[in-house]
């Protein structure tokens, strides 16, 4: 019925709606009023305004800047919007500012040898610039890199994109080097560059005399990970153990459990797994290979259709998350009480599960009519979207300005209302029925090309490019030792290989719910399996880049 209001809307609702100055200073700073601030930059107001609004902005993010470049009279920003997104092609620029705002180790990896040279004599007044590109420009320029200072290496190594640390730093680091940046915070990202790169087998070798005694959660475990798949499951152990020790999230420890099991199944890793408060795929495995029963699962449900808050207020969501951070266990109960409505599940739900300190799930089914249609497969992949996405919360606005229920980007969203021949308000993302309706004409489009709820969730959240690259030139999600599982932890964007893990622990809780029950060793089971799981293993496709997805 809500979808059937919105349809009947008069057009001049579906416009862009007006926001103002004086309502914007009315919201307090966060980045719901950032998402509103970089809509106000796109409207029709005077250098004056634009300035008072930049003031207000809580977390400033090259989206706002850009807009706000546009009506500023203030030069310095148009000038640095406008260069940062020069490509490597016009480079050097004309002004050497401009060429010091645009350059990056991946830019000058992509320019000629004339051009490269040219732009380090442009740019000789920034010397810490001039430094790495005199490196980078080199014909053997791992020689120098690994006896540079840590901060030069980094810039380049992280920086310099994937075919030319391929082609030029395949080397072993040196003792020396590894001393020197071992404790660096930015040797995480180094690790898991190398790691997850199946190309760099000579840093790889390198890696195994890392000493693991200072490292974090994240190093260890990709270092593990390398000793495991270079035959040293004893190394490996004891990277394990470092990663078990300095591991903050529940979910993280039993990532490493999980992985400890692999290599010792008779220790008692497993027990313990099965015995986690937290639920996720690791853990689900645990007690199915031990034939426990699955955890504690509350699906709530109430007659009431509405309660007394506006879901798709996303200052309303705000005001009461910050209720919800400050408030003990006891009276964060008292105030989930208050939300027992169909309309604010999601709400209760959340606040339960953090009263609860999250020892109950909590697996909503709000918006059964959005899911009208379905059959049961694609409703469990959109409610376990749903769930990870938001926790079913339809005024949600991320720190990137994702929307709604379902997270849709605003570009997203311009997408798919053109295919759907709709002109809709950004805002109208926040009507949970129609935000369900955006994602689906998403889903039908990314279930054209993936059929596993992993790969569709990477692509939900990566891109379906990043997810056919993913498939077809990482060399991942082949038949192997310890394989689907090792592909799962050597998926390179980090946002997506978590996201990818904790989608499908939910999509096998709702299988379960609906009736469908599925095991989780069935559904990793067939990730080897292309004719089972993507069309672009299987057969050849092509892919309109105009049509990716978030």
């Amino acid at each position: 019925m809500r979808r059937l209001l919105w349809l009947l809307l008069p057009a001049a609702v579906w416009g862009s709606r007006p926001i103002t100055l004086e309502w914007l200073s009315l919201k307090p700073r966060s980045y719901a009023k950032d998402f509103y601030i970089w809509r106000y930059f796109d409207q029709n107001i005077t250098a004056a305004q634009a300035d008072a609004a930049f003031y207000q902005i809580k977390s400033v993010n090259w989206k706002l800047i850009d807009r706000y470049a546009k009506k500023t009279n203030k030069p310095g920003f148009a000038t640095v919007s406008r260069c940062r997104r020069l490509p490597a092609s016009k480079l050097p620029a004309a002004d050497s500012s401009c060429s010091a705002v645009a350059i990056s180790p991946w830019k000058f990896s992509k320019l000629s040898l004339e051009k490269k040279f040219a732009l380090i004599k442009q740019l000789g007044g920034y010397p810490d610039m001039a430094a790495w590109m005199d490196i980078m420009a080199q014909k053997h320029p791992h020689y120098d890199l690994f006896t540079a200072d840590a901060d030069t290496f980094f810039q380049v190594f992280n920086r310099c994109g994937s075919d030319w640390r391929e082609k030029y730093l395949n080397h072993p680091l040196p003792p020396a080097l590894l001393k020197k940046i071992v404790t660096k915070p930015a040797f995480t990202q180094t690790i898991k560059l190398i790691v997850t790169d199946a190309k760099l087998t000579r840093l790889q070798n390198s890696l195994l005399g890392v000493d693991p005694s200072r490292l974090h959660h994240r190093a260890a475990f990709f270092l593990a990970l390398n000793a495991l798949r270079l035959g040293h499951p004893a190394l490996a152990e004891i990277y394990l153990a470092r990663a078990y020790k300095t591991a903050w999230f529940r979910f993280d420890k039993d990532k490493v459990l999980f992985w400890r099991w692999q290599i010792d199944p008779k220790k008692k890793y497993l027990k313990e797994l099965a015995e986690s408060f937290d639920l996720n795929i690791y853990s689900l495995f645990a007690r199915e290979k031990l034939n426990l029963p699955f955890p504690k699962i509350e699906s709530p449900h109430f007659e009431k259709e509405k309660c007394a808050f506006d879901v798709q207020d996303p200052f309303a969501w705000l005001r009461l998350l910050r209720k919800i951070k400050k408030s003990d266990p006891s009276t964060l109960a008292g105030l989930a009480n208050s939300f027992r409505c169909a309309d604010t599940i999601g709400h209760y739900a959340f606040m339960m599960e953090r009263a609860e300190k999250y020892r109950t799930h909590y697996f909503p089914i709000p918006y059964p009519e959005s899911l009208g249609g379905l059959n049961t497969d694609e409703k469990a992949l959109v409610l376990a979207l749903a769930r990870q996405e938001s926790r079913f919360i339809p005024a949600s606005i991320s720190p990137s300005y994702a929307l709604g229920m379902m997270q849709i980007m605003p570009f997203l969203v311009k997408a798919l209302a053109k295919q759907r021949h709709e002109t809709v308000d950004l805002d109208a993302m926040f009507d949970p029925d129609l935000n369900v309706a955006y994602a689906r004409t998403h889903l039908r489009y990314l279930t054209r090309y993936l059929y596993h709820p992993l790969f569709i969730a990477y692509a939900y959240n990566g891109g379906i490019g990043f997810t056919k690259r993913l498939l077809t030139k990482k060399g991942l999600f082949k038949k192997g030792a310890y394989e689907p599982w090792m592909s799962m932890e050597m998926v390179d964007y980090d946002e997506s290989r978590r996201y990818g893990k904790k989608v499908l622990a939910n999509y096998i809780v709702y299988k379960r719910m609906l009736g469908e029950p599925v095991t989780v060793e069935e559904v990793v089971g067939t990730l080897t399996s292309p004719s089972r799981t993507d069309r672009f293993r299987s057969r050849s496709s092509s892919v309109s880049p105009k049509s990716a997805g978030k």
